[in-house]
């Protein structure tokens, strides 16, 4: 890389909501620390909450400030168990207001909650890597999919004063970035702002598209929760003449054990090696939930997998009906079994669908988003 990046040898934080274990956003962390600011004289991560253990060690070692309230016995988290710090959401903006960020020349937001109330001093430059508006304020309908009880009935309430809050801290930083259009048509809609996209890194080297794979045999990753839809997903395969091996736990996994087809088996946690030989065995992927990108279709693209997903959200960048799987308006039963009909009667060319998903890979990423803070930095 080139040192002449106008943060090299300078001090620069990045903002990151919480780092509840190592998922999606938090890989976009450690790639924005370790690539695409490697020049950087230090790299510090702020962050509501961290379960250190649940990270790389040389990413928890940037965590430099979390707040104290999410480590009180009884809401901090511990290991996978995690806890009840979420509650705190309210007092979140003001804790990312707080921050003193004055001793940095940049700030990098990475924010899908309340990390974008972060208030760098006037005159440094700022970047908000945006995984989605708010959910909890702006998208209220969705979820309700994903939270119920107390807490769907509480957020609910709040829904008004958080969409104000997020809105004004909204205008602050001097760039948005979305990782999907689906993310920036939402950041014109909700914050009347425009953004750049820049999709996520997806560590698609790792994942190399074999020929022989297994036909007839489809793979489905994901947390079992009503939005990602694994009961449907898991019914549709019931008479067909293919098995479907689903991956992920969830508070839906007793339900689902109990209704599994004989040709669908369910797994719990695995490791990413078994994971990868999954991938690589499918002649087929599915995704029918609604995502603000989608790693796991990626990852099954460069396996060589085609997808089947629904038309809707970050998918739309991903997959390219009768190119690279199946895009399902509405997906129901007979649209599922259909389109899995399709995929298992096509002839996929998995070389092809290898290489589509380099275009979503982890340097992509790094020269994207240092060419964006190049010229932000400039300005």
């Amino acid at each position: 890389m080139s040192s002449g990046a106008p943060w090299a040898g300078r001090p620069v934080a990045i903002v990151h909501d919480w780092f509840q274990g190592y998922h999606g956003a938090e890989r976009v962390v450690e790639v924005l620390a370790d690539d695409v600011l490697a020049e950087a004289g230090r790299v510090d991560v702020f962050t509501f909450h961290a379960e250190r253990e649940l990270l790389p060690p040389r990413l928890a070692a940037r965590i430099v400030c979390e707040s104290r309230p999410s480590r009180l016995p009884g809401l901090r988290q511990v290991g996978h168990d995690p806890g009840r710090w979420r509650y705190l959401l309210p007092y979140m903006p003001r804790f990312f207001r707080s921050l003193d960020l004055s001793g940095y020349d940049l700030v990098v937001v990475s924010s899908h909650s309340c990390a974008i109330n972060a208030a760098p001093p006037t005159g440094t430059p700022c970047v908000c890597y945006c995984h989605t508006p708010m959910r909890y304020a702006w998208l209220t309908d969705t979820e309700r999919g994903r939270l119920d009880g107390v807490r769907g009935r509480v957020l609910g309430a709040l829904s008004g004063w958080l969409r104000r809050q997020d809105r004004a801290a909204a205008q602050r930083p001097d760039r948005l970035v979305g990782n999907s259009t689906a993310v920036r048509d939402r950041i014109r809609r909700f914050y009347d702002r425009d953004a750049d996209v820049v999709h996520p890194p997806v560590e698609v080297e790792e994942l190399r598209a074999d020929p022989g794979a297994e036909r007839g045999s489809f793979l489905w990753v994901g947390r079992l929760v009503p939005y990602k839809q694994p009961l449907l997903v898991a019914e549709a395969f019931r008479g067909l003449p293919h098995k479907l091996t689903m991956v992920g736990i969830g508070p839906q996994e007793e339900e689902l054990r109990a209704r599994l087809p004989e040709n669908v088996e369910l797994r719990g946690w695995i490791s990413r090696e078994e994971l990868e030989q999954l991938y690589r065995q499918a002649s087929g992927f599915l995704h029918v939930g609604e995502e603000d990108f989608g790693i796991t279709m990626v990852e099954a693209l460069a396996a060589g997998a085609p997808v089947i997903a629904q038309n809707a959200g970050g998918a739309r960048d991903i997959v390219r009906d009768g190119i690279d799987g199946v895009l399902l308006d509405e997906p129901d039963l007979a649209s599922l079994r259909a389109a899995i009909e399709r995929v298992a009667a096509t002839e996929w060319d998995r070389r092809a669908l290898a290489e589509r998903a380099t275009e979503f890979s982890r340097p992509r990423f790094v020269a994207a988003m240092r060419e964006l803070l190049t010229e932000t930095m400039a300005r």
